[in-house]
């Protein structure tokens, strides 16, 4: 069981001279799984098998240079050494493209991932709105993520510092047994190569743990959730970068960068989360008001003081921003102004007060009494 991770061959298997390493394979079948996920759920949004294939494809190649690519400039001495550029530049050029070999970011993948669901959207933007895409993509995106976890830990890679330095056991899930480490970054050499081979904390699986329940909330969400299309890519931001930020005090290939990338994100999510949501609140009050005076039932409508403020507060941005509000709420120049006010402080949940017909109510008595079978 101690040298389970030295018992499994990075390489999968070999076609003469080309050598397919598990982490290319778990890679895949992440991206393959991610796109199972889509193609069952993708007609929620009005989207089909075609709309799909057509989403991967623009989606997965992005995301793949990207990942390499951000990989890459934040480690200029290994891949842009003047040295090895002159004395070689095709050998250079190849070992920075050389994603077979390893090395690739989630964080470059995501950036890329997002410009492709931007270009697809830009082509079915009258199929399905942009936060009902992104919503679409989130679960899968988690999912897909834990089987590069699983690839980590073949790899040997992606895990943190000695256990016995974090007081924590030396037994799984804990702490990973690493006998022949790879991604060390250079100021780590020295605690990792003076330790090896023993227990090292599991980065990688506590980061499979993380993105699995994250998963979970995120399906569940997008499964109920059909106020706010699109706050699931807040949500993703949020979770992905806290539970990445906090795992890098204790990764042996963490980059400063990237932690600091972390926690600026996460707050930023969570702020914009909160204005995305109250801007969805205004939008769909506006929108409320402004239909039940457009189909002449206004006076045949309850609306909560909660909506009539944002009705109001949607009436003062069309007055001061002109085009640009107009077009976001989606009235024309013959918009009227709905004659809203808030209810009494007595009446919280009435924001209009509604006019209501009196009924004559003839007073029985057991004279005139007259039982309904009789009439």
């Amino acid at each position: 069981m101690t040298n389970l991770l030295s018992a499994i061959d990075r390489i999968a298997f070999r076609i003469g001279s080309v050598e397919v390493a598990w982490y290319g394979i778990l890679i895949v079948l992440g991206m393959l799984t991610g796109l199972l996920i889509v193609l069952s759920q993708c007609k929620r949004i009005n989207l089909n098998f075609d709309d799909a294939i057509e989403f991967f494809l623009w989606v997965i190649p992005l995301a793949v240079v990207m990942a390499r690519l951000l990989y890459v400039m934040v480690r200029p001495e290994e891949y842009f050494n003047s040295a090895d550029w002159k004395e070689n530049s095709t050998d250079a050029f190849v070992n920075m493209i050389a994603i077979w070999d390893g090395g690739i970011t989630i964080i470059g993948g995501i950036l890329g991932g997002l410009v492709g669901v931007i270009l697809f959207w830009i082509r079915k933007r009258k199929k399905a709105n942009f936060g009902q895409i992104v919503d679409l993509v989130v679960p899968a995106l988690l999912v897909g993520q834990l089987f590069g976890r699983v690839g980590n830990f073949i790899n040997q890679e992606a895990f943190g510092k000695p256990a016995s330095m974090l007081g924590i056991p030396e037994k799984f899930p804990f702490s990973v047994y690493i006998d022949n480490p790879s991604g060390v970054e250079p100021e780590y050499h020295d605690l990792v190569y003076s330790n090896t081979p023993g227990w090292f904390a599991a980065t990688f699986f506590y980061e499979m743990c993380w993105n699995a329940i994250g998963a979970a909330i995120a399906f569940v969400v997008w499964r109920k959730n059909k106020r706010y299309p699109g706050i699931l890519a807040f949500f993703y931001f949020f979770w992905y970068f806290l539970g990445r930020g906090l795992l890098e005090y204790v990764r042996i290939d963490a980059v400063p960068v990237t932690q600091i990338a972390c926690f600026v994100v996460v707050p930023f999510a969570v702020v914009l989360a909160g204005v995305f949501i109250l801007a969805c609140e205004n939008h769909m009050a506006f929108k409320k008001i402004n239909n039940a005076m457009k189909d002449g039932i206004f006076g045949d409508v309850y609306f909560s003081n909660w909506e009539v403020k944002n009705y109001l507060v949607s009436v003062k941005i069309i007055e001061k921003c002109g085009k640009v509000a107009r077009k976001f709420y989606g009235i024309d120049d013959t918009f009227t102004v709905a004659p809203v006010h808030f209810a009494p402080s007595n009446c919280p949940k009435r924001g209009l007060e509604v006019p209501v017909k009196k009924v004559e109510v003839e007073e029985t008595t057991p004279e005139n009494f007259q039982s309904p079978l009789e009439k």
